[in-house]
């Protein structure tokens, strides 16, 4: 409680009066209500005390109302803040990802242009091995068609039916020359008798003159 001096200067024969005036504020200051907890003589707040001054308490439950909406709205946009942020976050993440899976498409791009050069190289280098084994392979064919034993059979062949050539053309020029000559017509006919003498497939051709029986 708090109790309203005044100082007064002490006059002679105001003594009686300055005693009644006395007696009045302490009369009145006792009359004062106490002031409520939490204020700042008692302990309620400027707020409070204001809000008192203007409306009483259905002014409080209305700033009451108003400030628990407004922390509602705080907290709200808190959360949102929040889930912002954890949205940010994921997709930061997903950038990282997404990079990397880029960097590593990069590199599969790389090494595919790289064998893709190289397997041009490589079909380029048999174009041209083909180009020049069409080139030797007519060579080739006839080198290997010489050295068969097919080839050597027909120069064989080749060479009999020419020297049978020349042989029917000194016979006939024999003959011309000595018509009453008894000479073999065709040394050459094959008689069955002759399959049954022992006989080398492969033979040197020989012909100088047999020895006499």
């Amino acid at each position: 409680m708090k109790v309203l001096t005044r100082k007064h200067k002490f006059r002679v024969g105001e003594g009686e009066s300055h005693s009644r005036s006395k007696g009045k504020e302490l009369a009145a200051s006792s009359e004062e209500p106490e002031a409520p907890a939490g204020s700042e003589e008692g302990g309620a707040s400027p707020v409070h005390d204001r809000l008192r001054s203007m409306g009483g308490p259905e002014a409080i439950a209305e700033a009451e109302e108003r400030a628990s909406g407004v922390r509602e709205e705080l907290e709200k946009i808190k959360g949102e803040k929040a889930e912002e942020l954890l949205r940010r976050e994921a997709s930061e993440k997903e950038l990282q990802a997404v990079r990397g899976h880029l960097g590593d498409a990069q590199q599969l791009l790389k090494e595919a242009r790289t064998r893709a050069r190289r397997m041009d190289d490589e079909l380029l280098q048999a174009v041209k091995d083909l180009e020049s084994t069409r080139a030797e392979l007519p060579g080739q064919a006839i080198a290997r068609y010489k050295g068969s034993l097919c080839f050597k059979e027909g120069l064989k062949r080749m060479g009999r039916v020419t020297y049978e050539y020349g042989y029917r053309v000194a016979l006939a020029r024999f003959r011309a020359r000595y018509p009453n000559a008894d000479v073999e017509e065709d040394m050459f006919t094959i008689h069955p008798e002759d399959d049954l003498a022992p006989m080398e497939r492969q033979q040197d051709f020989d012909d100088s003159v047999p020895p006499e029986p």
